[in-house]
């Protein structure tokens, strides 16, 4: 029989493990801990100029909420959702201002997970609500392609993609303070109304395969996750009109505490494959990616003021490789990175409130300089564990 200290760890490092797969906006749970629930509000700003003085500005507000609920002995619920709003101002360097915004509730997650086999093993499925919004007109289509630029670090990309179905089981062992783990997810899709006017599209299924591991020893304690990607075909009308290249997601974290100071330091390297595109009525591999490998460095420094409050500071970097075209080509990209910096406050207002509040600046450049990247995000937030 697993004593209860082993049997813990193990749960933990099960769920995180298989949840970092799916990395929902609002947060990540665990097995053995009390109802709780979290809001924030996050607010992010950028403007993107050309040497011709055109320039793009984009903001976005995000109010996710996640709420966890434990059923009975490792049986839990997760719920997770958000509402955004976005906008966009064109100003085409003569004085001509042209604006668009997208609002409204994104899709909502219910989750169930269970374990079993002395909490070896993590069962668990999911819908994906399609309480998003659809059906965007032609200014929201723009606004949303903005969105979801590489070299953009918008929390909110995307606002609906109709009902779809997770189902994810993961397997982990923990030996004293060493512990390992693999999972697979298989994300099933259904056909939405992404445009006006496009009544039956649907995204392809996905499957996830990822490993984890994990240590710690004396102060320090480090995570690795390695996740897997593959896409299945597009199609309108059911007919395929494109295929997602596969991606290749690799994610390391490193912690250090010592007294009152606690550092962080993470890596995440995303490679994708090549995209499939309709050519000739068929779906043909491109000749070039067309897109580039993304690296992301970020580190935080804390320090405990107080039994309640904490401060810190906040480093972020990212590296987005050019695309495999030729800069001349249509589909050509350069290499794009910003560099982040900003500080927080944490605090902890009674036994079962918290809160955080946190700042950053970005400032960068994209497509080989050709666009001069400035920006920062503000984020409050407010938990709750019962």
């Amino acid at each position: 029989m697993m004593d209860y200290k082993r049997k813990f760890l193990t749960i933990i490092f099960l769920l995180t493990g298989i949840l970092f797969m799916y990395q929902p906006l609002e947060g990540q749970i665990v097995f053995g801990q009390p109802p709780s629930g979290e809001i924030k509000f996050i607010y992010q700003s950028w403007d993107v100029t050309n040497h011709d003085g055109e320039e793009i500005s984009l903001s976005q507000w995000v109010i996710p909420v996640f709420g966890f609920v434990p059923i009975q002995d490792n049986l839990e619920i997760v719920f997770t959702s958000s509402t955004a709003g976005s906008s966009r101002e064109l100003n085409d360097g003569s004085g001509t201002v042209t604006d668009a915004s997208l609002s409204g509730l994104n899709d909502s997650r219910l989750a169930v997970y269970a374990s079993f086999l002395e909490d070896r093993v993590l069962l668990g499925a999911g819908v994906n609500l399609p309480t998003g919004k659809k059906a965007l007109d032609n200014d929201e289509v723009g606004v949303v392609n903005l969105l979801t630029e590489s070299f953009l670090n918008f929390p909110v990309k995307n606002y609906g993609e109709g009902f779809g179905a997770t189902l994810e089981a993961g397997y982990a062992r923990t030996f004293d303070n060493l512990s390992f783990g693999a999972g697979a997810a298989y994300v099933l899709k259904a056909s939405y109304e992404p445009l006006e006017g496009t009544d039956d599209y649907k995204p392809g299924n996905v499957i996830r395969l990822g490993a984890f591991g994990s240590a710690r020893r004396d102060q320090f304690s480090g995570r690795v996750s390695v996740v897997y990607n593959m896409f299945g075909e597009d199609e309108l009308d059911g007919n395929p009109v494109f295929q997602d290249g596969d991606i290749f997601d690799l994610t390391g974290e490193f912690r250090y505490s010592e007294d009152r100071i606690s550092t962080l330091l993470g890596l995440r390297q995303l490679i994708r494959g090549k995209d499939k595109r309709l050519d000739a009525g068929e779906l043909v591999t491109e000749a070039e990616k067309s897109h580039g490998a993304e690296t992301r460095v970020y580190g935080e420094v804390g320090y405990s003021a107080t039994e309640r409050i904490g401060v810190k500071a906040l480093l972020d970097y990212q590296y987005v490789a050019a695309n495999g075209y030729d800069e001349d080509h249509v589909r050509g990209f350069g290499s794009s990175n910003y560099f982040g910096i900003g500080a927080g406050l944490t605090g902890v207002f009674s036994k079962v409130l918290r809160g955080v509040a946190e700042f950053e600046y970005f400032t960068g450049s994209a497509d080989d300089s050709v666009l001069d990247l400035s920006g920062w995000q503000l984020v409050l937030g407010v938990g709750a564990s019962f």
